[in-house]
């Protein structure tokens, strides 16, 4: 029911008290009020009380009367309502078939994109630049960037190659005159080494053989003198003895022959002496001198070695430093010719600083335009193979292990409404990336899925906001309820049943969820209607847990008669809506561990604020559980307080 309202001037009926379900009709009086009391006037003061008197009844009969149409209209109304309240907020448990599915955002991208950056090292800025968006053919000129400072550059370079060549070609020619150098000394050592040689093979065959047969002959010479003066002499004594001679004579030829003695042993004492020391001398003199030549002509080729290799290196530095300079000047030559820049392949231009922008990178400098300075390797363009697009969405950790390479999943495009486009997975993220210093927590995988081919392919470019729909499982011919009919208290989840006036608990044994179906496994069956809201605390039977039942989803009550699973004891908490992760099982994930530890904590995650023991919550718990399960379950469907009061004001009467 609405506010409480006082009448008006319009006779309008209202409502005194919105915790009624009754509202007290009034009818509102003449306008003319004022003409009536002067008319009355006119009468005697007995015949105006009894006119007052009858006036006064005459206005309660109506008001009477009036409050009783209104009364029967207003509860007409109202059941109505209540009926199609009741009937909207009720749904039967069938078989049914049911997706299981993720929804995950993102954006198209190329599956092929080539990306153009700056090629020049240095930064510069643009002269000429396409228009974005410009559908270019390989070769077609994207932009020009200016070479002033690289043609400053290439002077500087080209004058240096010069330099560099001029000193080159000194050092080749230092390095032939070194070569000619070397091979006259090595000439020079070798002709004295083969003349020392050749002095030491004279004297060996020639100079000594000599001197020995000349000593040899002296000692001959001596020995026959030697002989005639001693033959002489016998002959001398008998003549000096006869007087044939004189003793003058005599004495000569004595003196002679003892010269020629002394000559013989003179002439023996030279060979002698030739041989133990002289002709030792020689050898040892004419020997050394060979081996001095053989060690000048080594040293020579050592030295030339030396002067060589030293030349060698000159000439392989001038070498490497025209080289060097000549790689400069084609590098720069490079850069001046790749300053313009022209398309690898054929497809529509895209600024680089939109790309960055689309990946949400910082970029300062907005679009490329004309006098922009661009720094090294920069990317400048991307061509994208606009005939096959990717969808590049992200998807939460929770769920990135049960999407695999192949899978299905139908694609919206934000540019395209109504349109849905089909796509197969393609990538998977190795990596999840963070949410930044928005969610640091928050953990997502980017998956690709590669879109068919289509009629509205050709409309589709990249960057465009989309959002994928991945089927996960498909769930055939099962017990489902809606995902908003399913609760939670402790381990037990379970549905209201209407019964009569109010709504019972049921315990059910869950499988897998969908966005908007939960799985039945057990506890109710098909056809039983469940409750789609959370029912106020008047609306609910408070009956403790039955054994029977919690055995059927294999769960039992513990010694204090709280809800246990069968096994180890779990802790309770109040009742919440049932929350889930779309294709999970009863239980089987983290996120449902984490819940039943939120639980134990008092903190349940979707906890609509009525437990099993309380009465109904206040108006500000309500307010801020209805809030909490609208983000745990999106298709819940809110709670009206207004028409909960006046079904309790109804339930009353």
């Amino acid at each position: 029911m609405g506010d409480p309202l006082n009448l008006d001037l319009s006779g309008r009926y209202k409502v005194q008290n919105k915790n009624s379900a009754r509202a007290i009709p009034v009818r509102e009086g003449p306008t003319q009020g004022c003409s009536m009391t002067t008319a009355s006037s006119y009468l005697p003061r007995t015949s105006q009380r009894a006119f007052v008197k009858t006036g006064a009844a005459a206005l309660v009969l109506l008001a009477g009367v009036a409050g009783g149409v209104w009364y029967y209209s207003t509860q007409n109304t109202n059941s109505e309502q209540g009926d199609t309240i009741r009937t909207s907020e009720i749904a039967q448990a069938a078989v049914t078939s049911f997706e299981i599915s993720t929804t995950a955002s993102g954006e198209l991208q190329a599956l092929e994109q080539i990306e153009v950056r700056s090629p020049i090292e240095e930064q510069a800025t643009i002269v000429e630049i396409i228009d974005e968006g410009t559908t270019v053919k390989e070769g077609d000129v994207l932009c020009v960037l200016n070479t002033d400072n690289l043609e400053t550059e290439l002077d500087t370079e080209e004058a240096d190659l010069e330099s560099s060549e001029a000193s080159l070609f000194a050092a080749e020619n230092a390095y032939q005159i070194q070569v000619t150098e070397n091979e006259s000394a090595v000439r020079d050592a070798e002709l004295k080494l083969r003349l020392a040689q050749l002095t030491l093979q004279q004297w060996e065959s020639g100079d000594r053989v000599m001197k020995l047969q000349e000593l040899d002959l002296n000692i001959d010479e001596a020995n026959r003198e030697l002989a005639r003066l001693e033959a002489k002499h016998e002959k001398n004594v008998g003549l000096l003895a006869e007087g044939f001679i004189s003793k003058d004579q005599y004495d000569q030829d004595e003196l002679a022959l003892v010269k020629a003695r002394a000559r013989v042993e003179t002439v023996k004492l030279q060979k002698t002496s030739y041989i133990e020391y002289e002709q030792k001398k020689d050898r040892e003199q004419k020997e050394s001198d060979v081996r001095q030549a053989e060690a000048q002509l080594e040293n020579v080729k050592a030295q030339n070695e030396i002067k060589l290799a030293d030349k060698a290196a000159d000439k392989a530095q001038q070498n490497r430093r025209v080289v060097r300079d000549r790689a400069r000047v084609d590098k720069i030559r490079q850069q001046i010719e790749a300053s313009t820049i022209k398309a690898p392949s054929d497809g529509m231009a895209i600024y680089g600083t939109t790309i960055m922008q689309s990946r949400n990178m910082w970029n300062s400098n907005g679009p490329l335009q004309i006098g922009q300075s661009v720094y090294p390797n920069q990317m400048l363009f991307g061509l994208p193979d606009t005939s096959k697009l990717v969808a590049e969405v992200r998807v939460h950790e929770s769920l990135a292990g049960r999407i695999q390479k192949g899978m299905k999943g139908r694609v919206s495009v934000d540019a395209l409404p109504g349109v849905v486009l089909t796509g197969t997975v393609r990538e998977i993220g190795v990596l999840a990336e963070s949410g930044g210093w928005r969610d640091p927590n928050l953990r997502e995988y980017t998956v690709k899925l590669l879109l068919d081919a289509g009629e509205h392919t050709s409309q589709l470019k990249p960057s465009m906001r989309c959002e994928a729909e991945l089927l996960l499982d498909n769930v055939e011919s099962t017990l489902a309820v809606p995902v908003t009919a399913v609760f939670n208290d402790g381990p037990v989840r379970f549905v209201y049943k209407p019964r009569g006036a109010g709504y019972e608990r049921v315990p059910v044994k869950t499988g897998r969820f969908s966005e908007t179906h939960a799985e039945i496994l057990a506890g109710i069956d098909s056809g039983d209607d469940v409750l789609l809201r959370n029912p106020s605390a008047g609306e609910i039977i408070d009956e403790p847990w039955n054994q029977a039942e919690l055995e059927l989803v294999g769960l039992t009550l513990d010694e204090d008669g709280n809800p246990a699973r069968m096994g180890p004891p779990a802790g309770t908490s109040g009742a919440r809506q049932a929350s889930f992760t779309p294709g999970q099982q009863d239980g089987a994930t983290k996120r449902e561990q984490h819940q039943n530890s939120g639980e134990s904590e008092g903190k349940p995650l979707g906890d609509t604020g009525d437990t099993a023991e309380k009465a109904a919550p206040t108006e500000e718990a309500a307010t801020a559980s209805t809030d909490e399960n609208a983000g745990e379950t999106p298709s819940e469907t809110p709670v009206d307080k207004d028409a909960e009061s006046e079904t309790e004001a109804m339930t009353a009467d």
